[in-house]
């Protein structure tokens, strides 16, 4: 029996084809802003443990907006 559903169809994707085009903006401006606080933090001085988990927590978070908001505007 053939199935009623194209094997295309996958679902929401990491890449973010299927995220709102508000989220998808979101997350673009975010990868480009981000950077900036990162340099801030390490002009600033990091000093402690906090820091470096602050600064650890601003690259993952940036990875992520980056992988999210790639397709924006494409």
């Amino acid at each position: 029996m053939a199935s009623s559903t194209s094997t295309n169809e996958r679902g929401p994707t990491l890449r973010g084809s299927s995220l709102p085009k508000h989220l998808r903006a979101g997350a673009f401006w975010a990868a480009v802003l981000l950077p900036f606080l990162s340099v801030g933090l390490l002009f600033g001085g990091i000093g402690s443990t906090l820091g470096y988990l602050i600064l650890a927590g601003l690259v993952a978070t940036n990875v992520v907006a980056l992988i999210l908001g790639h397709g924006y505007r494409r």
